[in-house]
């Protein structure tokens, strides 16, 4: 396919734009000499979205950016979609990259490839694999296991004779000096001489999803106790009390919760040895940055969907009779997370840092 100018379509939060990176790296290389824009959302009502420009590289993956307009308002909504329509018109693209997720229902699917026909593009890839392979709007209970959310985009882009390789695909973030740089003076700055760092994330945008906060401490204080570990909270400014509370507990450990940017929070994980939290945005970050991930999951999704980039990773999950629930906030006491031991937890941790308690990690080198 010789394209110059493609609109790539993929919307959604944190984890929703670090799980597309191995596509977006795919669709680079297919495409190397064309101009690729990424048309995804803005949510100005929402403190804690992080946009996709927030966390891909400026430069080297992205040419342009386009914004989606989501939660502004019915008066304000009709002037926004004709502006962003009139600029997908006049910058005549010749093809979009559907990338969307797995929930995007056929009418939804309709609505988009409606709209892009109205801005001009005649030419949709990926659009009928997104709906032929929907999970659908529902969980299904007991819930099966599905790929992962990276791998269905890579799949999706194999069906439109897009060249990817699901055994050595990118999680490339291009993190710059200057990143670097911010991080390495926050670690200097805040965790002192201290050589073993984990990465603590212990909470979520969804409180169903958090693990409690007393296992936590619990885990953390062994791991402190018994190889030495220096803890630093990882999160937004939502978590920086409950991370200031932990740290209070621990007596050590540094709080860096609300303090980075996205990208040089993925510069300090990438200094860690380890990252121990939620199922969360900034576990994805870990993840393609290479840090090995023990990661707590929630039973509200599919099994698998959201699991982390590589391998080596340990996840934790349970089946309960009210899997699958999709909800924000939990109606059954946690209680698939309360099934979820701290001995066990442990146990993975240290299955992660033993094998190198004796030696200085090499991530810890300040370059």
């Amino acid at each position: 396919m010789d394209l110059k100018k493609i609109l790539i379509f993929r919307t959604g939060h944190l984890g929703d734009t670090i799980v597309a990176v191995p596509a977006l790296w795919a669709i680079r290389k297919a495409f190397h000499e064309a101009e690729l824009t990424l048309l995804s959302n803005s949510d100005a009502q929402n403190p804690n979205y992080i946009s996709a420009r927030a966390v891909l590289p400026e430069n080297g993956l992205i040419d342009r950016w386009e914004a989606y307009p989501t939660n502004i308002g019915k008066l304000a909504a009709p002037t926004a979609w004709l502006k962003l329509l009139a600029r997908l018109r006049n910058y005549r693209y010749e093809a979009v990259l559907y990338l969307m997720t797995r929930n995007r229902t056929s009418e939804q699917v309709e609505r988009d490839l409606w709209f892009f026909r109205a801005a001009g593009i005649k030419r949709v890839l990926c659009a009928d694999y997104v709906r032929h392979n929907s999970l659908g709007t529902k969980v299904a209970n007991p819930t099966p296991r599905v790929e992962k959310e990276a791998e269905f985009l890579l799949d999706a882009l194999a069906s439109e004779g897009v060249a990817v390789d699901l055994g050595n695909y990118s999680t490339d973030l291009l993190l710059s000096k200057s990143e670097t740089s911010s991080a390495d003076g926050w670690i200097a700055a805040n965790c002192g001489g201290s050589g073993r760092l984990v990465a603590v994330a212990p909470g979520s945008k969804w409180e169903s999803k958090i693990w409690p906060e007393e296992r936590f401490a619990d885990v953390v204080a062994q791991l402190i106790g018994s190889i030495g570990i220096f803890p630093v909270i990882l999160g937004g400014a939502e978590d920086r009390e409950k991370g200031d509370r932990l740290l209070s507990a621990w007596r050590t450990g540094a709080n860096a919760a609300g303090q980075l940017s996205v990208r040089e929070s993925a510069a300090l994980l990438r200094r860690c040895e380890l990252y121990l939290g939620n199922d969360t945005g900034t576990m994805h970050l870990a993840a393609a940055v290479g840090t090995p991930c023990v990661a707590v999951f929630a039973a509200i999704d599919w099994v698998g969907r959201w699991e982390p980039f590589g391998e080596g990773h340990k996840i934790f999950r349970r089946s309960v009779e009210c899997e699958g629930c999709h909800s924000p906030t939990c109606f059954n006491a946690g209680k698939c997370l309360a099934l979820i031991a701290p001995d066990q937890v442990l146990a993975a941790c240290m299955e992660i840092l033993a094998p190198v308690a004796a030696t200085e990690n090499p991530r810890q080198s300040v370059g």
